[in-house]
């Protein structure tokens, strides 16, 4: 039985036991925060089954379902920047990531927070894979010139949070 994407029952078990605990832990290096990571996973996959046939097409698989949980991972802080998210519900006195401090993930969540799709998606590609600006535009299909301004948004953007002048 196939759902509304084209995949098996068969397809999606094997992408999850194959991509799963990849894209799980891309969720939560995204938005510093493992409950909120499992969200966006979750999120993720429910969208995988959705589009199952545009995963299917892509040639770069892991790249593709990357991509994928970066989205997820924009939507849900959009809706906890609009309040339509459990806000601090899983926010754990605890720090999510090893010698990370709470304040940090939430400096990082403004400021992803305050980007469009385009920076949100070239911030990650740069700051968390560590892809050069000719890689993210290869990636991505984005001239280089859009890479940099855009990087220069999310820069401009941590710098005025973390009150650094320009």
């Amino acid at each position: 039985m196939s759902g509304s994407g084209n995949l098996s029952r068969r397809e999606i078990a094997d992408i999850y036991n194959t991509y799963g605990a990849m894209m799980r832990r891309r969720c939560r290096i995204v938005l510093k925060d493992d409950a909120l990571g499992d969200d966006a996973f979750q999120d993720a996959f429910v969208n995988l089954i959705k589009y199952g046939k545009n995963f299917r097409e892509a040639e770069a698989k892991l790249r593709w379902l990357y991509r994928l949980c970066d989205r997820c991972c924009f939507a849900l802080i959009e809706k906890r920047k609009k309040g339509k998210a459990r806000e601090d519900a899983y926010i754990d006195p605890v720090p999510s990531a090893p010698g990370g401090r709470i304040e940090d993930r939430d400096a990082v969540l403004k400021i992803l927070g305050g980007l469009d799709d385009k920076a949100k998606t070239i911030a990650v590609l740069a700051y968390v894979d560590g892809l050069s600006q000719g890689e993210i535009g290869k990636t991505l299909g984005w001239s280089r010139q859009t890479i940099n301004k855009k990087l220069r948004q999310v820069r401009e953007a941590a710098g005025e949070l973390l009150g650094v002048p320009p």
